[in-house]
């Protein structure tokens, strides 16, 4: 990969920033906020991911997700709430195996690797349940003290956080964190 794809890359991790930055001079400060928090997220895939690939895909995805919200495609659009839970929880999980490192037992190989492998996703999807109730919290609170605007029906809830798991334990499914 070149030294400009690379450069694009880690440049991608600070999209989220510039785009709240936008949104601060349009004064909407719950955009702002949302933005931010994206911006958290690709810093630390900057700094987690060790592939300039994993890294632009990773901002890239959370990224949309911010721009979503604030621009209300999930209500828009039939079905990208549960597009965004599984991708957005799924780097999030891949961020927490790299941040971690590689001294947890799911990542070392034993007699079979199909055990392995089946711990791996186990473990991930448990990470992806818990980053996916977090993000559900976050929305109840959001609607209760930002704004009501922010809608979270029970089924919604449930299909969220079950989309989210399935993006996490396909994080199970590699080998080595990203």
């Amino acid at each position: 990969m070149s030294a400009l794809a690379r450069l694009t890359a880690s440049a991608l991790c600070f999209t989220g920033i510039a785009v709240a930055a936008v949104y601060a001079l349009q004064t909407r400060w719950v955009d702002v906020a949302v933005l931010l928090l994206v911006g958290l997220g690709q810093v630390l895939c900057l700094l987690a991911f060790r592939t300039a690939g994993a890294r632009a895909t990773g901002s890239l995805i959370l990224l949309v997700a911010g721009v979503s919200a604030a621009e209300l495609l999930y209500e828009r659009i039939l079905l990208w709430d549960l597009v965004i839970h599984l991708l957005a929880t799924g780097v999030l999980t891949a961020l927490w195996r790299s941040l971690r490192g590689h001294g947890d037992p799911t990542d070392r190989p034993r007699g079979r690797e199909g055990g392995a492998t089946a711990s791996r996703v186990r473990v991930c999807a448990a990470v992806g349940l818990v980053l996916a109730v977090i993000w559900e919290l976050m929305e109840a609170a959001g609607s209760v003290l930002v704004t009501p605007e922010i809608h979270n029906p029970p089924l919604d809830t449930v299909l969220d956080i079950g989309a989210g798991m399935i993006g996490a334990a396909m994080v199970g499914l590699r080998r080595r964190p990203l």
